[in-house]
């Protein structure tokens, strides 16, 4: 059976892979050419349609930078947001008009970055350039080519790892995973705190496989920290966990070693909660059952006080640990 799926969705990939490498093509051939910025670009993304952990990367570059002292920007299309056009983001902004990501870069790196959305990133980058903003960190833009990065990132999960998968619809990714070539550097994300010397062996055989010589291979793990409080008192034993990121196991599965999991909701990711999603939901909560949830997840729900503040509410944060003394800095602060 699953034989037979792959053959009914070959043509559809072979179509959607025609039109995804059209342009690839095109700027490999020097038909079209990137741009060029005095800003140096630090690109993050992943081929996979959904998360690999590339928030949680930039997150960890924006740390490096702040504890540098250097001014950055962070820019972002701002995916799933009521607005158009390019926004510099200020404190009264908010998921619904910059995104749920760059809502929280914005409450956390505001003081030290530049938070920008904008479907156009040439227009974000002529923004760096006029405003000597000397860094750009690149939120989702492995596919997009329309200009020179100083160094390419690709993050791939670690538990679903890009080589293993195939191009949409026949699989997941959004391109070839033959294009992992344009990557500098591949960060597996997720990873598992111990790795065999076996497993580690494969991985670096089906990765360079795909990848430029020496590209360097480093893998990175989150590491979870104490939850916060948004709302309500203090946080108890039974907990409701929501979430509307891509793959929320892993997060799940933290929450049920530490709490007395009452129930698990999940929504698609990037989901815009509405009225109705949160009265549905705080039916369930009283004075023993907290609402916990994602960091991602808290800038929507911090906008709800109405339904939510009688209640307790927290999220929890993460921060990223890298293996084997191989930490992204290393390479960031080559530029």
């Amino acid at each position: 059976m699953y034989s037979f799926k792959k053959i009914i969705l070959f043509i559809p990939s072979l179509i959607f892979g025609f039109f995804s490498g059209l342009t690839i093509f095109l700027y490999k051939k020097n038909i079209l050419r990137p741009k060029k910025y005095k800003a140096k670009i630090i690109s993050i993304g992943n081929l996979i349609m959904g998360g690999a952990g590339k928030t949680p990367a930039v997150e960890y570059i924006a740390n490096y930078f702040i504890s540098k002292n250097i001014h950055f920007a962070i820019i972002s299309r701002g995916y799933n947001r009521k607005t158009k056009g390019m926004i510099i983001a200020t404190e009264k902004d908010t998921y619904l008009t910059i995104g749920d990501e760059p809502s929280q870069y914005n409450k956390k790196y505001s003081n030290n970055a530049k938070i920008i959305v904008s479907e156009d990133r040439n227009i974000a980058l002529r923004y760096c350039d006029d405003n000597n903003i000397k860094y750009a960190i690149m939120d989702d833009a492995f596919q997009n080519l329309t200009f020179e990065k100083d160094i390419n990132i690709l993050v791939s999960s670690f538990k679903k790892p890009f080589f293993y998968d195939d191009r949409f619809p026949m699989g997941m990714l959004r391109e070839s995973k033959y294009n992992a070539f344009r990557a500098d550097l591949l960060v597996y994300s997720n990873s598992s705190k111990k790795i065999s010397d076996q497993k580690l062996k494969r991985f670096k055989t089906k990765s360079e496989y795909y990848l430029r010589p020496k590209t360097p291979i480093l893998y990175s793990y989150v590491k979870y920290k104490r939850p916060v409080k948004i709302f309500g008192s203090r946080l108890k034993k039974d907990v409701i966990v929501i979430s509307s990121i891509a793959y929320p196991e892993k997060f799940y599965n933290y929450i049920s070693t530490k709490y007395n999991v009452i129930e698990k909701i999940q929504f698609r990711d990037h989901h815009n909660y509405s009225d109705e999603d949160l009265k549905v939901i705080a039916k369930k909560l009283s004075d023993n059952i907290s609402l916990i949830t994602t960091e991602k997840d808290a800038v929507k729900l911090c906008e709800f006080p109405d339904i939510l503040s009688p209640y307790s509410v927290y999220y929890v944060p993460i921060s990223t640990e890298y293996l084997f003394d191989n930490e992204l800095s290393n390479y960031i602060e080559r530029l």
